[in-house]
């Protein structure tokens, strides 16, 4: 029987702050100097793993995907990356614009545009492809319902200033 982790160890998301379900969206992250990894990674010049900063637009274009089809599908699945380029480091304090855009739908896969800037100058940018789909657990084990449940936790908590952003808009 499938677990399903209350939420992911290496979120490399700190908060949403535009989206436009399907098209776009916009996110940060910055990395704090307390963060496990940055011992090894560098211990005279702690920067993010290029893999990291990877990671980061993958995260922020599987919520765009999400929210595009409303959480109807528990799994979004990286299957391909091209065209990776790496810019510039990201040092402790910093932050990470992230932006993604939809290029291409087609059927359950979904193609992007992911770029990640600080103060203008380009971290990492990439194009992804995404696939949705679902565990393919026994619907008896619970674990697609068990998954939705869990992402849209997260996404509340990704998107809470959007939702208090547009209350003190109202």
């Amino acid at each position: 029987m499938s677990s399903v982790p209350p939420q992911m160890k290496y979120r490399q998301i700190d908060r949403i702050t535009a989206i436009e379900p399907g098209k776009k969206l916009i996110a940060e992250r910055t990395l704090r100097a307390d963060e496990e990894y940055l011992k090894d990674h560098f211990p005279r010049f702690p920067v993010m793993p290029g893999v990291m900063m990877l990671e980061a637009l993958h995260q922020a274009a599987v919520w765009l995907v999400r929210a595009e089809d409303d959480f109807k599908t528990p799994l979004v699945l990286l299957r391909e990356t091209r065209s990776v380029k790496f810019g510039d480091f990201l040092a402790p304090g910093e932050t990470l614009q992230i932006a993604v855009d939809v290029v291409k739908q087609d059927g359950n896969r979904t193609t992007v545009k992911a770029s990640a800037t600080k103060q203008g100058r380009v971290t990492v940018s990439a194009r992804l492809i995404l696939e949705r789909c679902f565990t393919g657990d026994p619907e008896h084990f619970g674990t697609d319902a068990k998954v939705l449940e869990s992402t849209k936790k997260q996404y509340m908590e990704l998107t809470k200033q959007l939702s208090e952003q547009v209350v003190l808009n109202d």
